[in-house]
């Protein structure tokens, strides 16, 4: 069994482990099981090619819609153009010397088809893509780790495509030893929490939409949480250091300036001034962010806070 640090090779081989590193910097396990899917392809649903841009390394789900083998002019061989599209826009193939392609990519196949976009007499290709078709009755066969309706498209390479990340995947949940959660049972019942293996099982292989979802808020979840604990810990820390008390003061600036204000302050700011006002009267320090739309009141119920530190003795800023 492998375990969160298990080194990929021990697991994958050398081959695959040196692609996995070299093109994603993926080393362990862990590393290849965090590594989560981009998006997801659905089987009835085929990628907007009209999105792709030139450069971009891309995987597309599409359907072939024509298919055209040519001899080359200036030397022996032939070049097969394979025209894909979306229903929409449309995408070139582009395969030297390879007529044996002919056989598998046939009209109205659908599949999915990695490379990099390039532009070809103002025409978008791959030229010499990798793909994998998909469908039972395929001769390219139909890979098991696709085998869902949702079609986990991960983030790749050139040199290690989509298929590959979700293959290398399935064989490390499959010999994955189970670590112990982080998440404490007690916080899991009750938010409703998948455990991180089912987690991770789902966000990689989801058998549906609502499945995904709970796995994705899972993981949210054991990310969010210790960044809060930890801003919980600071908060608490800065709330026991000692501070100088900076109480209101009846006839101070504040007062004349709250009665030479030019309009009434509306019952938010308020509000909002009153807890200011108490908190800037105690003995700790005051950790306040303060939001609002554009005109709402910001920067007066600032300035009021800061005439009453004023006429406590203190200094502000604006």
């Amino acid at each position: 069994m492998a375990g969160w640090d298990t080194p990929l090779v021990d697991v994958l081989g050398d081959k695959t482990a040196e692609a996995l590193e070299r093109s994603l910097d993926l080393v362990t396990v862990g590393h290849l099981l965090r590594h989560y899917p981009r998006r997801y392809a659905e089987r009835g649903e085929l990628t907007d090619l009209r999105d792709l841009v030139p450069g971009e390394q891309v995987t597309v789900l599409a359907e072939v819609r024509k298919v055209n083998r040519r001899p080359m002019r200036a030397r022996k061989g032939s070049i097969l153009e394979v025209v894909v599209t979306d229903g929409r826009g449309t995408l070139t193939l582009t395969f030297f010397n390879q007529p044996w392609r002919e056989r598998e990519l046939t009209v109205g196949r659908r599949g999915l088809f990695a490379g990099k976009v390039t532009v070809f007499n103002k025409t978008r290709q791959l030229n010499g893509p990798d793909y994998r078709i998909l469908g039972d009755d395929a001769s390219a066969g139909d890979v098991e780790e696709f085998a869902g309706a949702l079609i986990p498209v991960y983030p790749a390479a050139a040199a290690v495509p989509t298929w590959t990340i979700a293959r290398c995947v399935q064989i490390a949940l499959e010999t994955l030893d189970p670590p112990e959660d982080p998440l404490p049972a007690a916080l899991r019942a009750e938010q409703r929490l998948l455990g991180l293996v089912d987690a991770l099982r789902l966000v990689h292989r989801p058998d549906s939409r609502p499945a995904l979802e709970a796995a994705r808020k899972r993981l949210k979840w054991e990310e969010a949480l210790p960044l809060q604990a930890l801003l919980a810990q600071r908060r608490r820390a800065a709330a026991a250091r000692p501070g100088t008390a900076r109480p209101p003061r009846p006839d101070g600036l504040l007062a004349a300036f709250d009665a030479r204000l030019p309009f009434e302050l509306t019952a938010g700011q308020r509000a909002v001034g009153a807890e200011l006002a108490a908190e800037l009267a105690r003995t700790h320090p005051m950790h306040r962010l303060l939001q609002g739309e554009v005109g709402s009141g910001k920067t007066v119920c600032a300035l009021r806070a800061m005439l009453q530190v004023v006429d406590a003795g203190g200094q502000a800023a604006l």
